[in-house]
């Protein structure tokens, strides 16, 4: 099923909030759901207000579930606690070379789109009001990993995965001196929080529940 989108510009050029719509199904790989979904583990969604050039939090909160179908086929159920953020159902499956259908993007393509799409909002963001003339922008990226290939004979103490690296090239179309742009970039890479999450040191905690019983963290708060 092919997603329609639907547009209709202001007077002034631009979109309001209700001028965009898209076709949804039970089918589809991406959809808006209306219930409110539950961690067990993991305090509900709570949103602080503050006042502006303060620091806002921002939680994305993730459940994620295999579906019967198997083969690396998963569901995820999205969320945050900014409000009106919407609850989403996101489907990921993985290529064939690895064991998967390829039906949908895998966790790893979704993981990087949400590295240039959070640089992309705030390249948007940072231009308004800023003293920045920016004509147009558009990113090309290229987020490189590597892992061991294991399809069921390799034992999991010997399987590992790394990041090597990530190029993002924005191209950007402005009147503005190349040193002003330059500033510019280097404002909305500070800005972008996923792309900050990616090149800085950040904690990473994962913790065992078994059997409903809390087991405690399995891997350290310090990154590997």
């Amino acid at each position: 099923m092919r997603d329609q989108t639907k547009i209709n510009p202001t007077k002034k050029g631009n979109l309001k909030m209700n001028d965009l719509s898209w076709t949804m199904s039970p089918e589809t790989i991406v959809r808006r759901v209306d219930s409110q979904p539950v961690q067990e583990t993991l305090p509900d969604p709570s949103f602080e207000k503050v006042k502006q050039g303060d620091q806002m939090r921002f939680d994305a909160h993730v459940n994620v579930e295999a579906m019967p179908q198997g083969k690396h086929l998963k569901k995820v159920t999205i969320f945050s606690n900014v409000p009106n953020g919407g609850t989403w159902e996101v489907i990921s499956d993985e290529g064939t070379a690895v064991g998967g259908r390829g039906t949908a993007p895998s966790p790893l393509m979704y993981f990087a789109a949400g590295l240039g799409l959070c640089l992309m909002s705030h390249v948007e963001m940072l231009a308004k009001g800023r003293g920045f003339t920016i004509d147009s922008a558009r990113l090309e990226q290229r987020s490189t990993w590597k892992t061991t290939l294991d399809l069921g004979a390799v034992k999991p103490e010997d399987v590992s995965g790394i990041a090597e690296g990530m190029e993002m090239n924005l191209i950007i179309e402005s009147p503005e001196s190349p040193q002003k742009i330059a500033e510019f970039v280097q404002y909305c890479r500070r800005a972008c929080m996923a792309l900050q999450a990616v090149a800085s040191a950040t904690p990473v905690v994962t913790s065992l529940y078994l059997n409903g019983e809390e087991i405690g963290e399995v891997g350290g708060q310090d990154p590997a």
